[in-house]
């Protein structure tokens, strides 16, 4: 195997997968993302319109058509000029607007003629006094978590220079693919080497027993648990992790693994880490799916009897020690070529999601920031409806660390979700525990 595989079928292989993804299931909440700001004040639409075709002209992945020809997907970038009208404007007086918002955020995306970006704005009242809504959808093919963060801050810097007739500021243009293509030829024939060294490490991976309902009601459908951890219990593990020389990401990821296995009695699963894909100066700046699920293999050997204590220490030690040498080679690699495992490995059941049935997320921001000058603006957010994860621990960690625990229904009922969240809890104390009293 060679570089090739950060490409499929002649596209980068994060964009690729979600447009697969968009054929085989057309709308799915996992390969689309809304973003919805409530807006107290006056809208200028003429200049929301403007702002919206700046930012997209800027990003050629905003502006990216994609067609399949044989085994091939081409792509045909729109020039910003010829951008065409990506703002539509309603008038909807409360619940109304609330269907008008969702039926706009469900529907699929023609990826073959239409750009994958659209908005919405719905005016409760006129445009000119509010309140608003405005949802901005998203397709994956160009969009991941760190493009709206540029997106939505680039718009409002547009959209104050046109509504006081000025020119937008001068934000670099980006070119999606050609920034992937550059980080790719970065690569050296041992990073390559290393890099499918340890994919192959991967192939085989059990699925992580959590049996399917035999008939769910709602498949993919999704709940939820909060556990918050206190901010002394934040405190003692910012001290462990200093202790054991390491984060305390790496902390909590180990406490979600050894939880998975008390709850389900595995010995041998993955858990999927998202990471940026951006490895570049350039890519740091551009609008564009980067992102990629890294797996992370977790082995436990056989029970041996012992010191009960003793045990718990040297498990906990094992399990991080795990945990450390993956995100160290998740941070190097920013991406695993998952087709090419998938390809080699047994069959798994069509229902679920090769290698990453659990996931576990580190959130850096709860909030996007949209200021529309001359209006005030809060973000909505809104919990996705589906998911391809069985399970993902979220977790925002500040003085106050929340994590949530998203769950498909059809795979944890809300009892055993329940003790999930009970174990990942009393496994966060033990590991800091042992961190902490471990000499280093």
């Amino acid at each position: 195997m060679t570089k090739d595989v950060r490409w499929l079928a002649g596209l980068p292989a994060p964009q690729a997968r979600y447009w697969f993804g968009e054929k085989e299931s057309p709308g799915s909440p996992d390969a689309m993302d809304s973003f919805t700001f409530r807006i107290t004040g006056p809208v200028d639409e003429a200049a929301l319109r403007g702002a919206l075709r700046t930012v997209i002209g800027r990003h050629t992945a905003l502006r990216t058509l994609i067609t399949r020809q044989s085994h091939r997907l081409l792509t045909t970038v729109v020039e910003p000029d010829a951008v065409g009208e990506v703002l539509e404007v309603r008038h909807a007086a409360p619940p109304e607007h609330e269907q008008a918002l969702r039926a706009f955020a469900h529907r699929p995306f023609h990826l073959d003629r239409d750009l994958p970006v659209r908005a919405l704005l719905v005016a409760c009242g006129t445009t000119d006094d509010g309140p608003s809504h405005l949802v901005v959808c998203v397709h994956h093919v160009a969009f991941d978590g760190w493009s709206a963060t540029l997106f939505f801050s680039q718009l409002g810097a547009a959209y104050r220079a046109l509504r006081h007739g000025e020119l937008p500021p001068g934000d670099p243009p980006s070119h999606y693919e050609r920034i992937w293509r550059a980080q790719s030829e970065a690569e050296t024939e041992r990073d390559r080497s290393d890099l499918m060294e340890w994919a192959q490490d991967l192939v085989g991976v059990p699925d992580l027993p959590l049996p399917l309902s035999p008939v769910p009601d709602s498949p993919g459908a999704l709940g939820e648990q909060l556990v918050v951890l206190s901010p002394r219990h934040t405190g003692l593990l910012e001290v462990a992790a200093r202790n054991a020389a390491t984060t305390p990401n790496a902390l909590l990821l180990t406490a979600w693994v050894r939880a998975l296995r008390a709850l389900t009695g595995g010995r041998d699963f993955a858990v999927g880490l998202p990471v940026s894909g951006r490895t570049s100066l350039a890519s740091m700046t551009a609008i564009g799916c980067f992102v990629s699920v890294v797996p992370l293999r977790f082995r436990a050997p056989g029970h041996v009897e012992g010191d009960v204590e003793r045990d718990v220490e040297r498990d906990v030690e094992r399990d991080l020690g795990q945990t450390v040498a993956g995100l160290a080679k998740a941070l190097r690699f920013q991406f695993s070529p998952l087709e090419s495992i998938v390809g080699e490995a047994v069959a798994h059941d069509a229902h679920r999601t090769p290698l990453c049935q659990a996931a576990f997320v580190s959130q850096e921001q709860t909030d996007l920031t949209l200021r529309l000058d001359g209006a005030e603006s809060v973000y909505v957010p809104r919990l996705k409806p589906e998911s391809a994860f069985e399970v993902t621990l979220e977790v925002w960690f500040a003085t106050r660390t929340t994590a949530r625990i998203k769950h498909r229904v059809d795979v944890l009922d809300q009892r055993r979700a329940a003790r999930l969240a009970g174990l990942w809890r009393a496994e966060v104390d033990t590991v800091v525990k042992v961190c902490a009293d471990s000499p280093r």
